[in-house]
């Protein structure tokens, strides 16, 4: 059974190569969406000029998701400005400007729905992760925010909090986090990382596509502004 409203929609999906973006990519395709994807190397999402380039592109978007996105830890201290820069370029910048870009056509259609990929951390704090945090924290407000300025026009926006969701960039980062923190993560594996998730597992990427596909349909016709937690239970805790 397919979800409603769907079919013969256009969607852009940024970070669609791998991971999560791929898995969306999937579902929307599998329910009759047409998806535009955004990722490096072709296009780098830093460069508001590179995504304004694109815009003629986006003038029939009915479904934007923001999903691409960088990370990097360290605490206040140990972050040099340059990297929280580059994060907020990424994760809340570049989300910002597609907003931007597809917008005007949503209202001139008056239909329209964005999807924001956030990280529990808009609802938790997380050690020696301030800068990324803090991006997907704004994240989170610019989806609640532009839900209000656009739900008189029928536009709906929305948000997925995912936590720890078994893609190579988690795989990465727990190895990171062994190296350059040992006293506070020296046990790397994967059992340690569960242990704190109170379903026992990661997520598979799929598990957020559906969350993706459901809020993007008509199916969540009565939902916007809602920053949807996808972690297992981890934010219940």
């Amino acid at each position: 059974m397919s979800l409603p409203g769907l079919s013969n929609k256009t969607a852009v999906v940024t970070g669609h190569k791998g991971g999560i973006g791929a898995a969306i990519v999937a579902r929307l395709e599998a329910e009759g969406v047409k998806v535009i994807g955004l990722d490096l190397p072709e296009i780098d999402l830093a460069n508001v000029a590179a995504i304004e380039e694109r815009a003629a592109d986006f003038a029939e978007v009915d479904i934007l998701v923001n999903n691409a996105g960088a990370t990097a830890l360290g605490s206040v201290l140990d972050t040099p400005i340059e990297v929280l820069d580059n994060l907020f370029a990424i994760n809340v910048r570049a989300p910002f400007v597609l907003m931007k870009t597809v917008l005007p056509g949503m209202i001139q259609r008056r239909h329209g729905s964005i999807v924001n990929i956030s990280s529990d951390q808009a609802f938790i704090g997380r050690r020696v992760s301030a800068a990324y945090g803090l991006t997907k924290g704004a994240l989170a407000q610019l989806t609640r925010s532009a839900a209000l300025d656009w739900a008189p026009h029928n536009i709906r926006v929305n948000c997925i909090a995912p936590g720890s969701t078994d893609t190579a960039m988690l795989r990465q980062v727990t190895r990171d986090l062994a190296a350059q923190y040992p006293s506070l993560f020296g046990d790397a594996s994967e059992d340690f990382y569960k242990s704190s998730v109170p379903l026992g597992r990661f997520a598979k990427p799929e598990e957020i596509a559906w969350v993706v596909a459901f809020l993007a349909s008509d199916a969540a016709s009565f939902i916007t502004g809602a920053v949807i937690p996808v972690d297992g239970g981890g934010t219940a805790q």
